[in-house]
């Protein structure tokens, strides 16, 4: 745990999605993956508080 503050200090972001009339076009991936540096930034939001809370949502923010 880096920072048992981080989610306070760094806004959540979640990843980008294809619109979806571009979606009804191909069978490619939709979803937008973050860039690794972004994901490290979003890892130290964890509270490490053993409660899968945060695969949906945080609840503290």
């Amino acid at each position: 745990m880096a920072n048992p503050t981080g989610f306070l200090t760094v806004e959540r972001l979640d990843r980008g999605y294809e619109e979806p009339r571009e979606r009804t076009h191909n069978y490619q991936e939709f979803v937008h993956p973050l860039p690794y540096t972004e994901v490290s930034r979003q890892a130290s939001r964890c509270m490490d508080c053993g409660i899968p809370y945060c695969h949906n949502g945080c609840p503290v923010n």
